[in-house]
């Protein structure tokens, strides 16, 4: 063997030792763990800890000291109950749904003087339960008869004990949906010439503002000029059949009978022609009244008839040579913008192809998708707040219809709210957030969300007592609560508190182990 494999055989027996202390390691710290543990348990009595290692801390030469309270014995509420004593407890509030109510009994707040009237606070939890299911309490938890005793203040101080206050403020409740902003469907017209023909001229383009009446395109169309000429040749057939007659009238005989006959034949089959080349031009979109076909010479119609249906302006600027007896006038039929144009000068276009799309971008309808499960809650009339992605500002407007059909796909239902947009800052097909305004309130209650806490059978908030300046106990009470809705760092509270009381927003958790202690059983 060689002086090379002998040192690695006698290093790799030197490490074997070192190698099995190290897999046994996890073991031994397993163990130290657990005989740590059992000596605590056996310091602590295998007992939770006491208050009052919490709480307060025991003075070796002061007055007797409650262990389980962490306060002096003579100053303890919980061994000594007729030092503070509770006072009437009126139980379970069914309406509100929490011990103790202050709603209905004020004399319970921990306030320095009257709350005053609490009918408004009461019409607006009775409005609050009434809305939608609220987060419920258990009527059988009584942990809103517990109370909490510091040694002093400066006790409190050292726990972490933080206060806040009970206030009024604004509130609104809303189910939030997605949105999509489109165009007002009865306020949106696509135009297409009423002949085919071809783009004589083209007025507007896209982004332009039209007035109701406005001519957007001529179209030069055959048929237009056909029935033209059609109405013209009827009318003077018309007139011919009519001054025969006139002459005939004053001839007798049976000659005169027979011409008289067939003179009022060919007026009325005259006159029926006049009839449909008007209602030829009519359907073309051209304004021609039977009653004032009659009214013209055959000259003077023939002048009206070439620009018929284009204003007087625009006819003036073409004159006699430069447009044809075929132009139809394709008009806006309502004020608004030009939003699409797919049509271009000598373009040949038929009924069937759209050429231009109007809309009247004054309002705007929002689409809401809305969850199945908060369909329920939506009714005509209430407000929606809408800020569409990339939008500094929201938009507010109204609920106008609701539908009755779930999207088989995404299970949602479909409601509108009509938005103002005279500024024309929302944008056709804009996706954005939508809040379905259910409840506002002026002056809810609200308290920080840091001082509410579920502790299994209730919510609950340590409320530092009214005298914990003035009075000789620095006491704690502990409130079951009725919480709203959540917004930002503040809970609504509909009810269990009243504005002016100050509630623990932090450090806490030395309370709720107090709570947690008695209801374990002290020791």
């Amino acid at each position: 063997m060689s002086d090379q494999a002998m040192n690695t055989f006698s290093m790799g027996r030197l490490l074997r030792p070192v190698r099995r202390i190290g897999s046994l390691l996890p073991t031994l710290l397993v163990m130290a763990a657990l005989t740590g543990l059992a000596v605590a348990g056996h310091h602590y009595g295998w007992t939770i800890p006491k208050f009052s290692e919490l709480a307060g801390r025991r003075s070796p030469s002061g007055p007797a000291w409650c262990d389980e309270h962490g306060v002096p014995e003579a100053d303890c509420i919980a061994c000594n109950a007729d030092l503070m004593p509770k006072g009437t407890l009126y139980g379970w509030c069914g309406e509100h749904g929490v011990r103790e109510c202050v709603l209905d009994h004020p004399e319970l707040a921990q306030l320095a003087e009257p709350p005053g009237d609490l009918t408004a606070d009461r019409q607006r939890a009775r409005r609050a339960l009434a809305l939608r299911p609220r987060p419920k309490n258990d009527p059988g938890c009584k942990l809103s008869l517990r109370r909490i005793q510091f040694a002093s203040k400066e006790a409190a101080d050292k726990a972490g004990i933080d206060i806040g206050l009970v206030e009024r403020g604004p509130l609104v409740e809303t189910i939030s949906a997605t949105g999509e902003v489109v165009y007002d469907p009865t306020r949106v017209a696509r135009l297409a010439s009423r002949a085919a023909g071809t783009a004589w001229r083209v007025y507007k383009n896209v982004g332009d503002h039209v007035a109701e009446g406005d001519v957007l395109a001529l179209i030069d169309a055959a048929s237009a000029g056909r029935a033209k000429a059609d109405l013209l040749q009827a009318v003077a057939q018309y007139r011919l059949a009519q001054q025969t007659i006139d002459r005939l009238k004053g001839l007798q005989g049976v000659v005169a009978g027979k011409r008289m006959l067939e003179a009022e034949a060919a007026r009325n089959l005259a006159e029926a022609s006049v009839r449909k080349s008007v209602q030829e031009l009519q359907n073309l979109g051209l304004p021609v009244v039977l009653q004032e076909v009659f009214r013209y010479s055959e000259p003077e119609l023939a002048r009206r008839l070439r620009y018929v249906g284009v204003p007087s302006p625009l006819a003036r600027r073409l004159g006699d040579k430069q447009g044809s007896a075929n132009l139809v006038p394709v008009v806006a039929p309502r004020d608004g913008i030009v939003v699409r144009r797919n049509v271009v000068t000598g373009e040949v276009v038929d009924p069937s192809r759209m050429l231009f799309t109007v809309a009247d971008t004054s309002t705007m309808w929002l689409v809401l998708d809305v969850k199945l499960e908060d369909a329920r809650f939506l009714k005509l009339g209430q407000k929606v707040i809408f800020r569409s992605d990339g939008a500094e500002h929201a938009d507010v407007g109204k609920l106008t219809w609701i539908s009755t059909d779930v999207d088989v796909e995404t299970r949602t239902v479909q409601a509108r709210a009509e938005l103002d947009n005279r500024d024309g800052h929302l944008r056709n097909e804009a996706f954005g957030a939508g809040e379905i305004v259910l409840r506002e309130e002026r002056d809810a209650i609200l308290v920080p969300s840091s001082a509410v806490h579920w502790e299994g059978c209730c919510f609950v908030v340590f409320v530092r007592d009214k005298d914990w300046f003035t009075g000789r106990y620095k006491v704690i009470h502990t409130r079951s609560i009725r919480p709203g809705i959540e917004t930002g760092e503040m809970t609504e509270v509909i009810a269990g508190l009243l504005p002016g009381e100050v509630v623990v927003t932090r450090g806490s958790g030395v309370l709720r182990a107090e709570l947690l202690k008695g209801n374990l059983g002290a020791g």
